[in-house]
């Protein structure tokens, strides 16, 4: 049996060639940086509220209050630090890309696309965000509703 690293094996022969596939086009690269670009949006106003949510609860605990003092909770550490690392991976690759596509085409609009893919990204991360807020509160009526008996309005 060759192994994949024989390159008279007809597997390595295959997994070369779909590693070294056709080339990006420069439309698909600057859609990439676009695309790279509204996910980091996307992403980037929950990191940003999961520290803040993570610091309120900081500050809550050392709270001199006379209610009961609220425990700091780790699944709010583990989920800003989860998203800061997908923010940051997306950042990269879309760093990355941006790079390469000014390799590719000199003088290439990158700012503009960029842009653009962090405001749609924003934009789908607040329609997502209103969406959510309007299930929940429908959700929270219609809990409330069953429990009373009656119609509320």
């Amino acid at each position: 049996m060759r192994s994949l690293l024989d390159p008279a094996s007809p597997r390595a022969a295959t997994l070369s060639a779909v590693l070294s596939g056709p080339a990006i086009t420069v439309e698909r690269l600057s859609d990439a940086v676009a695309g790279l670009a509204g996910l980091v949006g996307f992403s980037l106003i929950p990191m940003f509220g999961a520290w803040l949510r993570l610091l309120l609860r900081f500050l809550e605990s050392e709270g001199l209050g006379l209610g009961r003092r609220r425990r700091f909770a780790g699944w709010t550490l583990l989920r800003a630090i989860l998203l800061s690392v997908v923010v940051t991976f997306l950042a990269i690759n879309w760093q990355r890309a941006a790079a390469e596509l000014r390799e590719v085409r000199v003088e290439a609009p990158v700012v503009g696309p960029t842009l653009a893919g962090l405001a749609i990204g924003v934009a789908f991360w607040a329609v997502y965000a209103l969406g959510l807020r309007l299930i929940r509160s429908d959700w929270r009526r219609a809990r409330t509703q069953r429990r009373l008996g009656g119609l509320l309005r």
